[in-house]
């Protein structure tokens, strides 16, 4: 290649809107374009030479190669996901890739000379045709949701009226051993119904949050309100709740009802998973762009098997549970165009982290 080849070929691999990857048939890599430096958080120089398997940390990519280098066919528009290390422009978190890896030979097909990957960035693509789907998804729940409104709470009802007539049968004369059984058989009965009730109508709310009204407020104030309400469910355990707020935090539009509501079923999790005199620490910061929540306790963990699933509808661990609170909150965290995160460890505690932007679009 002459030296006005070279000086071209250099000009469209800066300009190249995409990542270019391309090591030879050594597997050693001899072209890594800026784009790529940005997306995988490596410097050119440090991976230039060296063998795939030393360069790119992803096993997912890796795999695409080996198949080019096995098979000498393409695999064309491939989605990854990759993990993007702490440090990059766009703060740590998952990109989603749409890759493509080509076989190269030389002019007459007869030479392999190894193989070129292309990588574009459509994180943002991906993460709304998510979104679309799990739209659609909660309005098919909406519509049986609607269902079993119908179906369950009339029974529930007209058992409760049932239940008490019976109560008030019971004030006759029977013998104490038989009352105290069929007071314990209502009670149980009573109760049973009551959870049915709760679970059903948390299982509506979640499809039928009202719209949201928003209201300037102090936030650590809303914050405090919400643990003076809750706080005698921690003590029942013997366990504290703690708040640590960051003094002067600026106001915030929220809508108070629906974060309430987010709080305290983040809250009540904390409460139902430490144990006697287990700890729940609630803190807020703030920065020149968001206010961050955080709720830390250290109850018995979510193990890591289950933690992707924690947000997902109608899932849970605990065998009374519903599977909703945690699917609200992140439901009315996200209208809020905010964020939460969890990091948890098996015996450890749990940590939420919840981010909303002060100026969020649309408010």
């Amino acid at each position: 290649m002459n030296r006005i080849d070279q000086n071209l070929f250099e000009i469209i691999l800066k300009n190249f809107k995409e990542a270019v990857i391309f090591a030879d048939a050594q597997e050693r890599i001899q072209i890594f374009n800026l784009i790529a430096e940005n997306y995988f958080q490596i410097r050119e120089k440090h991976v230039l030479g060296k063998r795939l398997e030393r360069a790119i940390p992803y096993k997912n990519i890796k795999k695409h190669f080996d198949f080019v280098y096995e098979k000498r066919e393409s695999n064309h528009d491939v989605e990854l996901a990759i993990h993007v290390l702490h440090g990059s422009p766009e703060g740590e978190g998952t990109r989603i890739l749409h890759c493509s890896f080509y076989p190269i030979f030389d002019k007459k097909e007869a030479s392999f000379l190894g193989c070129l990957a292309t990588f574009a960035d459509v994180t943002e693509k991906g993460l709304l045709l998510r979104e679309i789907s799990k739209s659609r998804d909660l309005s098919t729940i909406g519509m049986l949701a609607r269902w079993m409104a119908h179906e369950i709470r009339n029974p529930l009802s007209s058992l409760n009226i049932n239940i008490e007539l019976l109560r008030e049968e019971l004030g006759g004369e029977i013998q104490l051993s038989q009352k105290e059984e069929i007071h314990s058989l209502i009670n149980f009965i009573s109760y049973e119904t009551l959870r049915l009730e709760n679970n059903l109508k948390e299982f509506l709310d979640f499809n039928r949050l009202p719209p949201l009204k928003f209201e300037w407020v102090q936030l650590n104030e809303v914050l405090d309100s919400v643990v003076r309400l809750l706080r005698p469910d921690a003590q029942i355990k013997n366990a504290r709740v703690e708040t640590h707020f960051q003094k002067k935090l600026p106001m915030l539009k929220i809508d108070v009802s629906q974060f309430n509501l987010a709080i305290s079923n983040l809250l009540i999790n904390s409460i139902q998973a430490v144990s006697e005199k287990g700890e729940i620490y609630l803190f807020t910061r703030g920065s020149k762009k968001n206010i961050f929540i955080i709720i830390q306790d250290n109850g018995i963990g979510i193990s890591k098997e289950h933690l992707p699933k924690i947000f997902d509808f109608m899932f849970s661990t605990k065998p009374m549970g519903s599977g909703l609170g945690l699917s609200i909150a992140k439901k009315i965290v996200s209208d809020h165009h905010g964020e939460i995160d969890v990091k948890s460890e098996v015996n450890r505690g749990s940590t939420f982290k919840i981010r909303i932007p002060l100026s969020p679009k649309g408010n």
